[in-house]
């Protein structure tokens, strides 16, 4: 009997026979890290989804107000409106915010102009633009010539562009541009004392729903009140969306976990007459069983990892961050998500016990199973028997 104590030479003889199947151990080597980078990429999306569009959410206005009239949207008067909210019970600081929507060189930009349209950790350091300037995110800087951008609306406007908003920003700043208040109601067709809308901060968060009707009440003019439970509400939509992408993907990979764990029974059935050798020589069950759980983690513990960092550079690393989340979300650009490593650290906990166990649970109830016969009745299992 091989002494329990001396793994490495365990260890040894399991590698050497891991490259006497080299064919075999390649082959399942990729089985496996394609099967955990199929599973750890969709889930990793998905929670990085929800991680980000809740960390965004969490530095929101608790309520956004907007007028509106027979048109749709119209401008707000901003001291008037400021005022009205401030006498209802439970208003914080109600801040008029000057964005709107408009032609870029590649399509519809957003241009702002006041700082609470954005979270300001995003704005800290930045240059603050003048008349004629401005900061623009990386999604319209990509689509620049030179330092000259035109915004085409009811009134056009040319700026040059004299910053850009951090890359780790773009998810909130991806088509975003920063001007003057001036440039933006010229742009926006505004007039001085207009405002976009009203964004309200709440004393207790919890009073978001009870507050609308006493809010609607003060205004004179119709409003659309928009919370926070509500927005969180859209974005979730799209993290579970992604979600179901996850589930959609697990099925093949769960049957291809499957064929993998067939495989590895037929495999180890047909080495009972080997293995009827090694007992004929002293080897017990326990150190059948022991090599062949030693040769599975050589080939599988490797194949997980490299399957699960590929998994985490599709989904954070550009440009193959592009190029997952465009395959996920149906041709969608997503810009560069938001990691909580906790969460993510559990998901690919999760992947391991769900690829690793079944496999290792397969290689060692085959192999107790095919090894616990007599010597003389494992050898006749050879072919030339």
């Amino acid at each position: 009997m091989i002494s329990e104590t001396r793994y490495p030479p365990m260890a040894i003889w399991a590698a050497r026979d891991v490259q006497r199947h080299a064919g075999r151990s390649m082959l399942l080597f990729a089985c496996l890290a394609s099967l955990v980078f199929l599973i750890a990429t969709a889930l990793l999306f998905s929670q990085a989804m929800d991680a980000t569009w809740a960390r965004l959410l969490d530095q929101s206005p608790d309520l956004v107000i907007r007028r509106i009239d027979g048109g749709g949207w119209a401008p707000i008067p901003a001291d008037n409106a400021v005022a009205l909210a401030k006498r209802v019970p439970g208003v914080l600081d109600p801040t008029p915010r000057l964005w709107g929507v408009v032609t870029g060189p590649e399509g519809p930009v957003t241009v702002m102009a006041s700082t609470a349209v954005v979270p300001e950790s995003v704005l800290n350091g930045m240059k603050i633009p003048s008349a004629g300037q401005a900061v623009v995110g990386q999604g319209v800087a990509r689509a620049l010539p030179e330092n000259r951008l035109n915004l085409g609306s009811r009134h056009p406007l040319t700026v040059t562009v004299i910053d850009l908003f951090p890359a780790d920003t773009s998810l909130a700043t991806h088509d975003l541009v920063w001007i003057t208040p001036d440039d933006a109601r010229h742009l926006l067709g505004l007039a001085p004392g207009q405002a976009s809308d009203l964004a309200v901060h709440l004393f207790r968060r919890e009073e978001e729903q009870a507050i609308q009707a006493d809010l609607a009440a003060a205004f004179p003019w119709p409003v659309r009140i928009t919370d926070r439970t509500a927005s969180a509400l859209r974005h979730r939509t799209q993290a579970v969306r992604s979600g179901g992408i996850a589930v959609v993907a697990g099925i093949p990979a769960l049957l291809a976990l499957l064929l993998i764990i067939t495989g590895t029974v037929l495999d180890h059935t047909g080495q009972r007459a080997h293995w009827g050798l090694l007992k004929s020589l002293g080897w017990t069950t326990a150190d059948i069983v022991r090599l062949q759980v030693i040769r599975a983690m050589i080939v599988g513990t490797p194949a997980v990892m490299l399957g699960l960092a590929s998994a985490y550079a599709a989904v954070f690393y550009p440009p193959a961050a592009g190029v997952t989340a465009y395959w996920i979300t149906g041709g969608q650009h997503l810009a560069a998500l938001t990691l909580v490593s906790s969460g993510a650290a559990m998901i690919m906990l999760e992947i391991v016990a769900l690829v690793g166990l079944p496999f290792l649970a397969a290689v060692c109830l085959t192999s107790v199973r095919a090894a616990t016969d007599a010597p003389w009745t494992m050898l006749q299992a050879d072919p030339w028997n």
